[in-house]
């Protein structure tokens, strides 16, 4: 009886054990399989010199176990594409998001399109949308001019037309801010110096509700329209909605009398009989 209680302990004993060590191996081989599981990375084809932009040039795609993935590793080429890297990199380094410089840090050159060019025109609420033109929205632009003619020295206007000289043009920057994030940093640091803040700092932020300037990416031919129209003409901006598919119209030219319907020469309407000005800013002019 003795020997029968014995034995049915040592098999239980023995049972537990296997229990054990089965639990034990299939935790070590699930472990192992994971860390074995091929994972997508980026790496350098080649070494890749500090300000370089990526391309397929410099970077590919390659499997690797996710045991040897390091933290913050690219997983595939659209990511990183175009982006500049901030440090030298050697080849068949994993590309990781730290080697890159931020939207906040690069320069605006960075954020060029390639074969296209920065060009700045001023501008005011009036003209662009009542200052709600963010980087990275697209625009209309549209120039109206006065024609007519010089007589005893004097300009004599006949007319005035609107034409749409460029459509779908990408905004790089809003004054001096090139990025949404800046933009909510700028918002961000004024309502913590308002009177009474906890976080009210000593110096002074620099205004960005006052609307001067828009940067847009143009074609090289159009930064000439665009120069010579600015020149000759007033500038305005329409902004596309986040849903355009980019279409252009190639709009015909408006003249005023088409518009108006009439033969009479049109008067433009006179400069304005007073302008708001606060401080060193021109608050409004109409």
């Amino acid at each position: 009886m003795k020997d029968k209680k014995a034995l049915l302990i040592a098999f239980g004993v023995a049972l537990f054990a296997l229990m054990m060590v089965f639990s034990y191996i299939s935790g070590r081989e699930k472990e192992l399989l994971d860390l074995a599981t091929p994972i997508k990375v980026v790496v350098a084809l080649k070494d890749i010199p500090l300000g370089t932009r990526l391309d397929d040039t410099y970077i590919e795609e390659k499997i690797i176990p996710k045991k040897y993935v390091q933290p913050g590793a690219a997983g595939n080429l659209t990511d990183i594409a175009d982006r500049f890297v901030s440090i030298p990199i050697l080849k068949n380094t994993q590309i990781l998001e730290s080697m890159l410089m931020s939207a906040e840090t690069a320069s605006i050159a960075t954020r060029v399109p390639k074969d296209m060019r920065a060009f700045t025109s001023p501008a005011t609420e009036v003209t662009a949308v009542a200052g709600l033109v963010q980087p990275g929205d697209y625009v209309d632009v549209m120039a109206t001019f006065e024609v007519g003619s010089y007589e005893q020295g004097r300009s004599k206007s006949e007319d005035t037309f609107t034409k749409t000289i460029l459509e779908n043009i990408l905004v790089l920057a809003v004054n001096r801010i090139s990025s949404k994030a800046e933009g909510a940093g700028a918002e961000a640091s004024k309502e913590q110096s308002a009177p009474g803040s906890l976080f009210r700092k000593s110096q002074p932020v620099e205004s960005g509700n006052i609307l001067r300037t828009l940067t847009l990416a143009l074609k090289p031919d159009d930064v000439q329209r665009m120069n010579l129209a600015q020149e000759i003409g007033s500038i305005s901006v329409s902004l596309r909605s986040r849903w355009d598919t980019g279409k252009v119209m190639s709009l015909p030219q408006l003249k005023a009398r088409d518009f108006l319907g009439i033969e009479k020469t049109v008067i433009p309407k006179s400069a304005p009989a007073w302008i708001d000005i606060q401080g060193a800013s021109q608050k409004s002019r109409y």
